[in-house]
């Protein structure tokens, strides 16, 4: 994912924009403030991916800064390479604690949460480790945007080179999670944390199966295998995302239609058609049905139980 340029009024000057030109860029949509002195190509903030707005935030808030910010919660969690799925960006996240420098920079939000102090770069910018970050995550994001960050996180840690998952790994970082739980016992958001990591796995390869599965969940699936193995041609084997009540189901994502590292130099075209050919191979070796869905079936649990319902699967 690229990195989403911010650009400071002093970077504009000696750019040669005049004051005048720049109220014009801002008059006419074509630049956005993001913070008191920091603009962004309007544009392509409108498109930016929530992870590449909490970045740019956070840069151009360092910036502003006499001491180094460390970053924390959502902002950490962008800087970590985590999804926000559904984040809505504010104020760049900055824990207050111990030794470290508050920074005086206006326009973000401080959190003077009980914390070991511990940090890890990123880019440059300091934020709180992976594990506390996840936990911050957890309890103050709403649930769409938690599960699929603690997912993605014991992923991170537990996946190694030949695409397995080693679940010790992973379940070390859930035990991890669980400590800091202990230590905020009665805090807001601590309840909603503490059910997520329970429910948190590796497995999940995208924000979309994350909240699938939790939406399944919810809805009362129970059983809800994931990863299922079928055998493919050439002694290979293809994985569905899920089997239901003896139904198997995929999270269709745009990504792997639109992302040409994922596309491996296929062509859009190309990609549809492997998928049909894989899709088809699987319902003929496994004589099960296989349903698929995309973001706009799993907006809200009550909409996608509707979608479940109007093909069938629902009894």
């Amino acid at each position: 994912m690229s990195e989403l340029l911010t650009h400071s009024r002093s970077d504009l000057t000696r750019s040669g924009v005049s004051d005048r030109a720049l109220r014009e860029a801002l008059r006419s949509g074509q630049l956005l403030r993001i913070r008191n002195g920091h603009f962004v190509d309007a544009g392509k903030w409108e498109s930016a991916h929530p992870e590449q707005k909490e970045v740019a935030a956070a840069r151009a808030a360092q910036r502003d800064a006499h001491g180094r910010h460390v970053f924390s919660h959502a902002t950490a969690a962008a800087l970590h390479g985590l999804p926000l799925f559904r984040h809505r960006p504010g104020r760049p996240h900055v824990m207050i604690g111990n030794d470290t420098l508050s920074g005086t920079s206006p326009a973000v939000a401080r959190h003077h949460d009980l914390w070991d102090g511990e940090t890890t770069e990123r880019d440059g910018l300091l934020a709180t480790t992976l594990v506390r970050t996840t936990f911050d995550v957890l309890r103050t994001c709403r649930a769409e945007t938690a599960v699929a960050c603690i997912d993605a996180a014991m992923r991170r840690v537990a996946l190694q080179e030949d695409r397995r998952i080693d679940h010790h790994r992973a379940e070390e970082f859930r035990d991890e999670v669980i400590r800091l739980i202990r230590t905020a016992t009665g805090k807001r958001g601590v309840k909603q944390a503490r059910e997520l990591t329970a429910f948190a796995d590796p497995r999940a390869e995208s924000p979309g199966e994350s909240v699938s599965r939790m939406y399944l969940a919810r809805l009362g699936f129970d059983g809800i295998e994931q990863q299922v193995p079928i055998t493919a041609p050439n002694g290979r084997t293809y994985t569905v995302d899920f089997r239901v009540s003896g139904v198997l189901g995929e999270f269709d994502g745009a990504r792997k239609y639109i992302d040409r590292g994922m596309r491996g130099g296929r062509s859009v075209e190309q990609v549809v058609l492997d998928e049909k050919r894989r899709e088809d191979w699987i319902r003929a070796r496994s004589g099960e049905r296989l349903i698929r869905w995309t973001n706009q079936e799993i907006t809200t649990p009550d909409h996608f139980l509707r979608f479940l319902r109007s093909i069938n699967v629902w009894p």
